[in-house]
């Protein structure tokens, strides 16, 4: 029965994005000077996994890229060439025409064939097109013929490879894989039979193991000729016993004489004859470097899971948390000695279901490395462009984020990362100037804080200007006053449309970078600072949530409903003295605290519900911050804090201001989860003067 192998065509795609992946960071970590062999071993292989793979499903325009990739690398991998800067160059150049191609198959996306023509030809340009062997076919049905008489081989043994009716595709792919092992001549099909001529080093389960993986080993016939000797006939494995329906045995006992059809095997000493005119034999590849076969686990170390099934995974376990939570509420008050055996039940399930929970939410959880392999071709590209040279460092590329976070902080992170090369990193010639290194510093590092991730991205540059960002904040029309501090004119630059670049080019001066990341790491939970000193660098950090599906939070009261507040957002809470209270036009009122000023929000007023207490001596003011901005939000009462599981809302319904989500409480009500920045932007905190 034929099988469809498209279903699988999926896991074709993504095993060959992480090999792009991988060949991109080979190839920039690579030692022009002195290359090792064995990252060009390595880059070598990724080509020819990539033209397997796409061999087997039938995609020639990959085939064609790699199987030139393959020719090339392999005269430098044999000592033939030397690799150079250039080669690299036009491997990186080759990496993106396959991910363009790649792209095109997967998503349907448009592909530059011109583009895939040119690099094809910059490629055979680099090696001996003469030396260069025929890329194959996907649907190519002849087999190429070739005289009987050969050359003295240089290897110790020889075999004649007889294999069953095929077709063209597998027979291409098996050919491929078997000139590998030697020089691998083609002779002539007899009747539905291929006849193959393999010289090598290599034995008889080296051959089975390879044709082992297009055909049943036990259909080829293998001859080995030694010179001067008789020839030996190689018989491959005997069939396992066939068992019948009717056999009662069902295989767990000896069958004393097991019927096993024994293999036809080519028996003749004499040449096979081959029609005549000869076609001239094709070149065959050099052997590849022999590598100890390591040893087969049995045991998959890790399976592929769709990263729906993983959300509905941590949905279920959502929904066994907020379970619990509500038989932990039914169970309160209950006597502990009557009910002991329950009680326990219950807290050993909460156990179970926190220990559970973590588990779900770690196979969420991804290395930031995969965010920070994006940068070193980035860097390396915009330096080249700009004429500077620029040192990437990172670090702590192990900590893991969330992976709905890991997509989204992408753009902000290649924002900062383009400012800090455009405008940040002075040019050599400038730098020399000032006795700096001539080479740039640019580092992306990423520690753990707390329940946060603190990403940072340093340069060794110019620093921010302070006057030129004052002078243009004015003539933008943006409110500056005197005093500011450098923190509150750093915060300046994220304001819409603000720019210090003189001119507009392709990298900057548009002013639409920074208030874009300031906008989509806050809609994260994030915060995100800069830190500068003029002549000596700049430092943009940036503060996320390990995940955005559970949080720890602060339960309020107002009136008869119950808020969260983001446990990350909240200072302090107290109640206040009226003489720490201060009226503005009778309409607004602060509270000092702490050497500072800070707006009331009364809750009530922003959700229109009725509070038990309105005015803020009777209440209690909890103390929120988000960037530069605080503010002190008036409630009736603190429940408490707890874990909650977070449910979006604007799926279901629609977008609610000063809402970022809802949760289900022990009781089984909804709780809605305030918005911090929402709050801290409105009107509720603008000062009347």
């Amino acid at each position: 029965m034929a099988i469809d192998i498209s279903q699988f065509s999926e896991m074709f795609f993504e095993e060959t994005e992480e090999l792009l992946a991988d060949l991109e960071r080979l190839l920039l970590t690579v030692d022009i000077d002195a290359p090792d062999i064995e990252d060009i071993n390595g880059i070598f292989r990724i080509a020819h996994s990539i033209k397997g793979g796409a061999a087997t499903f039938g995609f020639s325009d990959l085939i064609e890229i790699t199987h030139v990739l393959e020719s090339m690398l392999d005269k430098i991998r044999h000592g033939e060439d030397v690799f150079t800067a250039d080669h690299q160059e036009v491997l990186l150049q080759s990496r993106d025409v396959l991910k363009m191609q790649l792209d095109g198959l997967r998503y349907n996306s448009p592909v530059d064939v011109d583009k895939a023509v040119d690099i094809k030809a910059v490629l055979l340009s680099m090696i001996d097109k003469q030396a260069l062997e025929p890329a194959p076919q996907v649907l190519k049905a002849e087999v190429n013929l070739v005289p009987e008489v050969q050359e003295i081989s240089k290897f110790s043994k020889q075999f004649i490879i007889e294999l069953p009716e095929v077709s063209a595709r597998d027979l291409e792919s098996l050919i491929e894989e078997l000139s590998l092992l030697g020089d691998l001549t083609h002779k002539q099909e007899e009747g539905k039979c291929v006849i193959l001529d393999l010289a090598t080093d290599e034995g008889v389960d080296d051959i089975l193991a390879l044709c082992s993986f297009v055909l049943d080993p036990n259909l080829v016939k293998v001859v080995e000729k030694s010179a001067g000797q008789p020839t030996q006939v190689v018989e491959p494995p005997k069939a396992a016993p066939t068992i019948s329906d009717d056999d009662d045995s069902f295989g767990f006992f000896d069958d004393p004489e097991p019927v096993v059809e024994k293999p036809v095997v080519v028996a003749q000493a004499e040449p096979i004859p081959v029609p005549t005119p000869p076609i001239p034999p094709v070149a065959a590849k050099k052997p590849a470097p022999k590598v100890e076969a390591a040893a087969v686990n049995t045991d998959a170390t890790s399976i592929r899971v769709s990263v729906e099934k993983v959300d509905q995974l941590i949905n279920l376990v959502g929904e066994l948390v907020i379970t619990h939570a509500m038989i932990l509420k039914r169970a309160e008050g209950m006597d502990d000695v009557l009910y002991e055996t329950l009680l326990n039940g219950i807290t050993q399930l909460g156990q179970n279901s926190r220990d559970l929970q973590e588990t779900a939410m770690s196979m969420r959880m991804m290395p930031i490395d995969v965010v920070f392999s994006r940068f070193p071709r980035m860097v390396r590209e915009l330096a080249t462009k700009l004429g500077k040279q620029i040192n990437l460092v990172t670090q702590g590329n192990n900590i893991e984020l969330d992976k709905g976070l890991i997509e989204r902080i992408i753009d902000p992170l290649t924002h900062l990362v383009r400012n800090s090369i455009d405008h940040g990193i002075e040019t050599t010639d400038i730098r020399l100037q000032k006795g700096k290194s001539e080479l740039g510093r640019l580092t992306l590092s990423a520690t753990h804080q707390g329940g946060h991730v603190l990403i940072e991205v340093s340069d060794d540059g110019a620093g921010l200007n302070r006057e030129r960002i004052l002078k243009k904040a004015q003539s933008e029309g943006i409110a500056i006053r005197d005093g500011m501090t450098d923190d509150e004119v750093w915060q300046l630059i994220f304001a819409p449309g603000f720019s210090t670049a003189e001119t507009v080019t392709d990298l900057s001066g548009r002013g639409v970078g920074m208030d874009v990341v300031k906008r989509n790491i806050n809609s994260l939970g994030g915060v995100v600072n800069i830190k500068s000193v003029v002549g000596v660098g700049t430092v943009t950090s940036v503060s996320l949530p390990l995940t955005l599906a559970i949080m720890d939070g602060m339960s309020v009261k107002i009136g008869e409903e119950t808020y969260i507040l983001p446990l990350n957002y909240v200072l302090e809470s107290f109640q206040p003295s009226e003489a720490n209270l201060k009226e503005i036009n009778g309409t607004s009122s602060l509270i000092f605290v702490r050497d500072r000023y800070l707006p009331i929000i009364p809750l009530h007023e922003v959700f229109d519900i009725e509070a038990r207490h309105k005015e803020p001596t009777s209440g209690i003011l909890v103390v929120i911050a988000s960037d530069d901005k605080r503010a002190a939000l008036l409630v009736d009462e603190l429940v408490g804090q707890q874990q909650i599981v977070v449910k979006n809302i604007e799926s279901n319904f629609r977008k609610i201001n000063n809402i970022s989500g809802a949760t289900i409480m022990g009781d089984g009500k909804v709780s809605l989860i305030i918005d911090v920045s929402d709050l801290l932007n409105s009107q509720y905190t603008r000062i009347p003067l």
